[in-house]
């Protein structure tokens, strides 16, 4: 499949079509919900690089190596899409190069349990809010595993290629299972919470309902 067609795809499920899903259980007016699912897909798109690659250095820092060049937003007009990276020196050993390379991933896994607490508590009844940090926190992940583990089956030699190189095959296919269904659970569970919002939701507070 040509890579582009298959990017488009993994953005069309991973990120358009939840907050499709997210805005048409909501009671937001359709004007402020069109707005939203034409601003933040294209929102997501500035944020995904830099929030993975700077991840990928923070932690080559912490494995005691150095960052000597970043890219983070990829060369969108000179026909580049995900093409953002760093270049370490320094990280030679398995443990090193483990940490510097998972760290998008369980940046993701925070990220995505951080939603999931922060959605759930009605901080804002702001339909471009909601839908930015639903994106941000539960979705962006959600892609970052989905492109990576496709990449990887398809013979990819990105960042889970060498995550398994290091840890195996049983672990690296259990991390990525419980990872993908943690994620999963926490884009159901948001989904749910806000069914009818703002109005009459499943599980809101008696103060949300007011």
């Amino acid at each position: 499949m040509n890579y582009h067609l298959l990017v488009t795809c993994e953005i069309l499920l991973t990120i358009v079509a939840p907050l499709i899903v997210f805005y048409r259980r909501g009671n937001w007016p359709t004007r402020t919900t069109t707005w939203c699912l034409l601003t933040i897909p294209i929102l997501w798109y500035p944020t995904y690089a830099p929030v993975h690659e700077l991840s990928h250095a923070a932690a080559t820092y912490m494995a005691g190596g150095t960052v000597v060049y970043m890219k983070l937003i990829p060369s969108f007009w000179l026909g580049q899409f995900g093409r953002a990276w760093i270049t370490q020196e320094g990280i030679t050993q398995d443990w090193q190069i483990l940490i510097s390379t998972a760290a998008p991933y369980l940046l993701d896994l925070v990220t995505a349990a951080a939603g999931l607490l922060i959605l759930r508590r009605g901080l804002s009844r702001r339909a471009f809010t909601i839908g930015f940090l639903f994106m941000l926190l539960c979705l962006r992940p959600a892609f970052d595993f989905l492109c990576e583990t496709i990449g990887f089956v398809l013979g990819d030699r990105g960042d889970i290629y060498h995550i398994h190189a290091i840890i195996g095959s049983g672990w690296t296919w259990t991390f990525i299972l419980f990872s993908a269904g943690l994620i999963l659970y926490t884009i159901v569970i948001v989904l749910r919470r806000f069914v009818g919002f703002p109005g009459t939701s499943v599980d809101q507070p008696e103060a949300i309902r007011e």
